[in-house]
């Protein structure tokens, strides 16, 4: 709406646009964000990679709209970015509470490294574009050799081997890229009131949850809902790209508004 710009643009029918669980629902309590960290002795090594990429994966989208948010002038959308980013910086704890604090700083340059080269692995793996291919082998090179590098200090300060780090078996599979539309859809047709209590998930707004909602919007509409009205009003409807046909949640389903000739 500030710049006139469409979604289509950025996501080229890669995937959709439509809300997920509505941010008025999605803060949770603290305590309800940390999650037990995997045995780094005991864990397989893929999970190590899954946890360490996803979490940089949320680390990048909470700095993006700390970073951003703030140089716009309307008021709606620094409020909108500051929203979106409080929702970031909580799945920054929820994931990074996966990792176990145990780890000593040499073993974690070792995951960290290898991750960065299973990524580029992955990436050159799957690139059909002999240019953007040759991009990704070039960068795995340079992780290879920083690797390396983590390896030798591993074995210097920490008297072990890289591979009672990250397993002997060699590099896992590739991390696929793959359509997500029907995968989307089936999380929220399934998972869209699940919230957490402690380390299990529940399907009901518990106290604690529910508190924290007040907390943060005091009875009133957060900016995302805001967001959505006025679109609403000043184009007639909602900003969305279905492709795949109606929300899968029936009561998340678009609304038309008062559309203007």
């Amino acid at each position: 709406m500030v710049e006139r710009r469409r979604a289509e643009k950025i996501v080229d029918a890669l995937t959709e646009v439509m809300p997920g669980r509505p941010t008025a629902l999605e803060h949770r309590h603290p305590f309800d964000e940390v999650r037990a960290p995997y045995d780094k002795d005991l864990v397989d090594p893929r999970s190590k990679l899954h946890a360490l990429t996803i979490l940089s994966a949320e680390q990048q989208v909470m700095m993006y709209y700390m970073n951003v948010g703030p140089q716009y002038m309307e008021p709606i959308a620094r409020q909108l970015y500051q929203e979106i980013s409080l929702i970031e910086q909580e799945h920054v704890t929820h994931y990074e509470s996966l990792v176990d604090p145990g780890e000593t700083m040499w073993e974690r340059l070792i995951t960290h490294e290898y991750n960065e080269c299973w990524l580029y692995y992955s990436f050159m793996e799957q690139e059909s574009d002999p240019r953007i291919k040759a991009i990704w082998e070039l960068h795995l090179q340079m992780e290879l050799a920083q690797l390396q590098q983590a390896a030798d200090l591993l074995r210097q300060y920490d008297g072990r081997e890289p591979e009672q780090i990250v397993g002997a078996a060699g590099v896992p599979e590739p991390l696929l890229f793959e359509p997500n539309k029907e995968f989307l859809r089936g999380l929220l047709a399934t998972q869209m009131d699940l919230t957490k209590l402690g380390e299990g998930y529940v399907r009901e707004a518990h106290e604690r949850f529910e508190w924290m909602q007040e907390q943060l919007h005091a009875g009133g509409k957060p900016p995302s809902e805001e967001v959505i009205d006025m679109h609403r009003e000043k184009f007639g409807d909602e900003y969305r790209i279905e492709t795949e046909g109606p929300h899968p949640v029936e009561s998340l389903r678009a609304r038309e508004g008062a559309r203007r000739a």
